[in-house]
């Protein structure tokens, strides 16, 4: 019998993706894994307490659930000797699921004691983002030493943007490497059923520096009665949304529940992200999904010029602020340009994409 452990990012846990409004996304993942594994683990560095309510929901969507929690103060070194702690709830498991770079940490450990084959998902730029928050030559040369550590040690990387996954696997030519998208949910993120009429300039995810927010907000408020709304939190929420002078005035409501995210696509005029680097980004892909023109900068990827979206310069304020015009003042081209992108990303179905990464995880866990 095959049995799955599933690790987040080191410090996260359920009640994380409940918090950003994740949780039911997951949930996905976790009905799709539970049809292929006998048995599964989700371990957690929050509190059972804390934990308890969405580890019971845990249950209810997938059979055979449990939840490991590890309370208290943690750090990457107490990630790393973790299993060593608790070598009952690790050594049994036949794959490991890594959900980000960072989540690889104790999956080291157990690959190292016991042979516990794991595989990782690595979504972004990770060096860039260190460089766009400034730090130090120190921090950049640990975050390298983990990557090649994990990139050896792990069967096989899940790299979510294809141009990244020919980069890295030049940089690592030994690791198994693999072209794995993020997926969308097709059914539940569609166009609505009549256009809307609004000027209404929406983005979706974390308020973080690296997303080039405060300019995006400039190249808004430049524009005749547009009014940009940033759904998610951050430390960004203040300085876009607050009620001080200062503030830029944008709606800021904090993070919306993953299902209910179609409302808020479907509300908008149009969707940009003007991202300083970008991985393979999920709210993108999903605002597509639901007909929405869009407008990117030239770090993101996925959309075509003039074809399936509009494209600006991330540094260029006036070009961003062109490029969502166009879409606010000539609804056939947004309609246009909305209809074929969401042709385009149909091939990122969950449909489609789920079945090869459970594929992969059992040729791994059977090996």
């Amino acid at each position: 019998m095959s049995i799955l452990g599933v690790l987040p990012a080191v410090g996260s846990g359920l009640d994380t993706l409940a918090r950003t409004g994740q949780l039911k996304r997951f949930f996905e993942y976790v009905r799709a894994w539970s049809g292929e594994f006998g048995h599964a683990t989700y371990f957690s560095y929050l509190d059972w307490g804390i934990e308890e309510q969405h580890g019971r929901a845990l249950q209810r969507v997938g059979r055979d659930w449990a939840i490991n929690a590890w309370g208290g103060s943690w750090s990457p070194l107490t990630a790393l000797t973790r299993p060593l702690r608790q070598p009952d709830h690790w050594r049994g498991l036949t794959v490991l699921r890594c959900m980000s770079l960072l989540a690889a940490v104790p999956a080291l450990t157990a690959h190292w004691r016991w042979g516990i084959p794991f595989v990782v998902s690595y979504g972004a730029d990770y060096q860039a983002i260190a460089r766009i928050h400034g730090r130090s030559a120190l921090h950049l040369r640990k975050w390298r030493w983990l990557q090649r550590l994990v990139f050896r040690s792990a069967s096989v990387v899940l790299v979510s943007r294809e141009e990244l996954a020919i980069r890295l696997g030049r940089k690592y030519p030994k690791a198994r490497i693999v072209f794995h998208p993020n997926w969308i949910d097709g059914k539940r993120f569609s166009p609505a059923e009549s256009p809307v009429r609004s000027r209404r300039v929406l983005y979706v995810g974390r308020l973080v520096e690296e997303k080039n927010l405060l300019r995006l907000a400039r190249a808004v408020n430049g524009i005749w009665g547009a009014r940009l709304r940033c759904v998610g939190e951050g430390p960004l929420q203040w300085a876009l949304g607050g009620a001080h002078p200062a503030s830029y005035r944008a709606d800021c409501p904090g993070p919306r529940d993953w299902a209910e995210l179609p409302e808020e696509y479907r509300a908008a005029a149009c969707f940009v992200l003007p991202s300083l680097t970008e991985g393979h980004p999920k709210a993108l892909l999903e605002a597509i999904a639901c007909g929405l023109a869009v407008a990117v900068s030239d770090r993101v990827g996925v959309v075509r010029h003039e074809e399936t979206g509009l494209v600006f310069g991330a540094e260029d304020e006036v070009d961003m602020r062109r490029q969502i015009t166009r879409l606010l003042d000539d609804p056939p081209l947004a309609a246009r340009l909305g209809a074929a992108a969401r042709k385009d990303v149909e091939r990122y179905d969950i449909d489609l994409l789920m079945p090869r990464e459970i594929a992969l995880l059992k040729e791994i866990a059977c090996a």
